[in-house]
């Protein structure tokens, strides 16, 4: 589906036939970008290995922290010239070893730093790399640039198969806007239902962080 599918599909659930309309094509295709970006967060629908701007860093000696690309949610896998390494956490390393922000080495181990405020994800490697060389990672990100509603023919990252789908935060969104003649809570709350009947209900990253930090340490030899 494209801009004027999304559109012509939305007007005619919410029966929007106003001259003009209660809901704009920019408010809509608004409520299609949160809807990609939510159902991509719920589901981890993006598995991306191959863009070079998301999924590809250069190392330099000594330097432990690199920024991810804004849309990466989660790193499924990562390696190190070629060799897998393992995500850890800042607890896990602390009951093996107190010193381990002071050593330096090949990597070995990553720590997944979620984004916070304007900082993006970022990426801490273990230990520092003494060596220069490239992580290349496997992830799950979000959609890499909105749909553009002034294309009418843009559509967003995602399969076909999840379009129609998308409709229900829509038409959530739409119906929660202070207006006498689009507010609407109860159907508001049906349309949630359904969308997170399809996606799943939004991650928690406060507890996703503190199973990560649970997560037991791995007992592994050294390169």
């Amino acid at each position: 589906m494209n801009v004027d599918d999304f559109t012509t599909a939305f007007r005619k659930a919410v029966q929007d036939a106003a001259d003009p309309p209660f809901w704009s094509t920019e408010e809509i295709v608004g409520y299609l970008n949160e809807a990609v970006q939510e159902a991509c967060e719920r589901a981890k629908l993006i598995e991306d290995r191959f863009t070079a701007a998301v999924c590809t860093l250069t190392l330099s000696i000594g330097q432990d922290t690199y920024p991810l690309h804004p849309s990466v949610l989660e790193i499924k896998r990562a390696t190190f010239n070629g060799r897998a390494i393992h995500e850890t956490s800042v607890e896990a390393e602390d009951a093996l070893n107190c010193n381990w922000e002071q050593r330096s080495g090949h990597p070995r181990d990553f720590i997944f730093e979620q984004a916070s405020g304007a900082r993006p994800p970022q990426l801490r490697v273990l230990p520092k790399p003494s060596v220069p060389g490239t992580i290349s990672l496997t992830v799950y990100r979000g959609a890499l640039r909105p749909v553009n509603p002034c294309s009418r023919s843009d559509s967003p990252e995602l399969p076909a198969r999840y379009h129609t789908r998308l409709l229900h935060w829509m038409m959530y969104r739409a119906h929660l806007k202070q207006d006498a003649d689009t507010f609407d809570a109860v159907k508001a709350a049906e349309h949630l239902t359904l969308f997170e009947l399809a996606f799943g209900k939004r991650p928690d990253a406060n507890v996703q962080r503190k199973q990560r930090d649970r997560r037991p340490p791995i007992v592994r030899s050294h390169w």
